[in-house]
C-alpha cells in the first residue's frame, strides 16, 4: 500500500517536471521521456493493466499541460500495455539483474512507443514524417535510456531488491 501511495505521488509530480524541466532539455526538438520511464517501472513492477491505467492518467496530465489530453492519454496509455508485457512477478524470485534487463526492455519499448506515436499524431506540418520519425525515436530513445540507466543506478536499484 505505501508503494502505491509513492507512485499514485509521483503520477501527479513527474508530469509537470516532464513538461516545465525535462522537456527544455532538447537535441535535434527532441527531448527525454520521463513519463516513458515511470509508466515503464509501474509496468514492469506491478503488471500490465496498472501500468496502463497510471499510463493513462499519466498521459491525461501530461496532455492537458501540452494541450493535447486525447493524445496524450492515447500515447500513455500505449507505452503501458507494451511496457506491460515485461512484467516480473514478484513469485518469479528473479535477480536483480534480470529486474533490470526487463526495466531496460520496457523503457526502450515504451519510448519507441511513444515517440512514434508522437510524431505521427502531433504537428504533422513542421517536418515530414521520414526526417520527424527517425529523429524522434533515435535521439529520443538515446536520450531517454541515458535517463534510465542514471535513474536505475540512482534510485530504482534499491527499491528493487532480489
Amino acid at each position: 500500500m505505501k508503494k502505491f501511495s509513492i507512485y499514485t505521488a509521483a503520477l501527479f509530480i513527474l508530469p509537470f517536471v516532464q513538461h516545465f524541466a525535462i522537456s527544455k532539455l532538447l537535441l535535434m526538438h527532441t527531448s527525454p521521456d520521463l513519463l516513458a520511464i515511470f509508466i515503464a517501472f509501474i509496468s514492469m513492477s506491478v503488471g500490465q493493466r496498472t501500468g496502463t491505467s497510471f499510463g493513462f492518467a499519466a498521459g491525461l496530465i501530461s496532455g492537458f499541460l501540452s494541450g493535447n489530453p486525447g493524445l496524450g492519454s492515447l500515447i500513455g496509455s500505449s507505452q503501458g500495455l507494451l511496457a506491460g508485457l515485461f512484467h516480473v512477478p514478484e513469485e518469479k524470485h528473479a535477480t536483480s539483474v534480470k529486474k533490470k534487463r526487463m526495466f531496460y526492455g520496457a523503457s526502450l519499448t515504451s519510448v519507441i512507443t511513444g515517440k512514434t506515436l508522437l510524431s505521427l499524431f502531433s504537428d504533422p506540418l513542421s517536418l515530414p514524417i521520414y526526417v520527424r520519425l527517425p529523429e524522434a525515436i533515435i535521439l529520443g530513445s538515446l536520450m531517454s535510456m541515458l535517463l534510465s540507466v542514471i535513474i536505475w543506478h540512482v534510485g530504482l536499484k534499491k527499491m528493487v531488491k532480489d
